[in-house]
């Protein structure tokens, strides 16, 4: 009898034993299966998320901050945590790539009794976009030859750019990032500021003082930047959305009224006469010929990106007290703001710029270039 106990009591030590460890083996079987398997989950749900941020960033270039807000957006719409994503552009120099990469710490739930805690994930992406013209648009300001600002109480938001040679004169010029010329930038001027490098092959600006504030000089040229034609691209979604206007080049098309609508971008083959006051849509009024506004406020009824284009001909605004929500483009021709007490909230590019008004102010903004053709995107690492 006293065999019997001490038998059953040795068994049931031993069958203990293997019960702990068959729980041992079990939990670290599971956390094979469970464990595993979430960090295959979890790498899968990432890489689309670095995917999507890096493709809809790409979009965004070369304005690199917005590329970044951008991928922050996008990944945290996909389930990565804000400030689990990391932007880098240019990417290994290229300005035309973005690289994302998402991070996230996954805490084990069965390999802790292994002694196994959390695991750091990440997954990358690098997008490039493509077709993009993007660059002459970058200032507040472009001149494809020269630039002369003879105005008194101007404003400029932003960088300026010359291809040729800027020239300023007046009173009490602000230009609150770089100005920059190919060949000459002269300051006939009585009081000046430039927040950024104030750059030509020939600098003829007078010293800092009371009354000039220049933050830096470089007495090289500056880069020559080209402007690209967009036309067949507005002609081609004009005709497909029926909005093309077949007129006589000497002929001029009115657009009047409340709500002018270029959800669809419109194209006239002659010139454009604009006296309404504001738009509807997100698109380009592009002409063959010269472009007249008139008129007090040309604005847009949403968060839009107008842009008025003359193909082959100038832009003109002699009206005073005029205020345009909207980017300004003749490639080909000249662009004067004759007038007085005039904002512009968008840019300004031409051939040839020449400001004379009074009290006359430009703003570039982050959302003012979505009329531009964004080219393709796709991911290439």
């Amino acid at each position: 009898m006293r065999f019997i106990k001490q038998w059953l009591k040795h068994e049931f030590g031993q069958s203990a034993l293997l019960v702990a460890i068959s729980i041992a083996t079990l939990c670290g079987a599971a956390a094979l299966v469970v464990d595993v398997g979430m960090v295959s989950v979890t790498q899968g749900r990432l890489q689309n998320a670095a995917d999507a941020a890096a493709l809809a960033a790409a979009r965004s270039l070369p304005n690199v901050s917005s590329a970044r807000s951008t991928a922050e957006q996008y990944a945290e719409l996909n389930g990565v945590a804000a400030g689990n994503t990391t932007t880098i552009s240019p990417y290994n120099g290229e300005a035309d790539k973005v690289e994302v990469v998402c991070t996230e710490t996954m805490q084990y739930a069965f390999a802790r009794i292994l002694g196994m805690q959390s695991q750091v994930i990440s997954a990358r992406a690098v997008a490039e976009s493509s077709g993009t013209t993007t660059d002459c648009f970058g200032y507040a300001l472009f001149s494809g030859g020269a630039g002369m600002l003879y105005s008194n109480n101007l404003q400029i938001n932003g960088s300026i750019h010359a291809n040729g040679s800027i020239q300023i004169a007046g009173n009490n010029q602000e230009i609150t990032g770089n100005a920059e010329a190919v060949t000459k930038l002269e300051a006939y001027i009585t009081k000046l500021t430039i927040g950024g490098t104030c750059q030509a092959a020939l600098l003829v600006v007078p010293d800092n003082s009371g009354s000039v504030s220049v933050a830096s000089r470089l007495s090289i040229p500056a880069e020559v930047i080209d402007m690209p034609d967009l036309s067949g691209d507005v002609r081609a979604e004009a005709d497909a959305a029926g909005t093309t206007y077949l007129i006589n080049e000497w002929e001029t098309q009115v657009f009047s009224g409340n709500g002018i609508n270029i959800d669809q971008s419109i194209y006239v083959t002659g010139g454009v006469t604009i006296a309404g006051n504001s738009f509807k849509g997100d698109g380009v009024i592009c002409a063959k010929k010269n472009i007249g506004i008139s008129g007090n406020t040309l604005k847009s009824t949403a968060d839009s990106a107008v842009c008025i284009y003359s193909v082959d001909g100038d832009i003109s605004i002699s009206s005073s007290g005029l205020t345009i929500y909207g980017t300004l483009y003749a490639p080909n021709g000249k662009i004067g703001i004759y007038g007085d007490n005039i904002t512009i909230y968008g840019r300004v590019v031409a051939k040839e710029i020449i400001i004379t008004g009074t009290n006359i102010a430009v703003s570039a903004g982050s959302g003012d270039l979505n009329f531009l053709p964004k080219g393709s995107v796709r991911l290439c690492e």
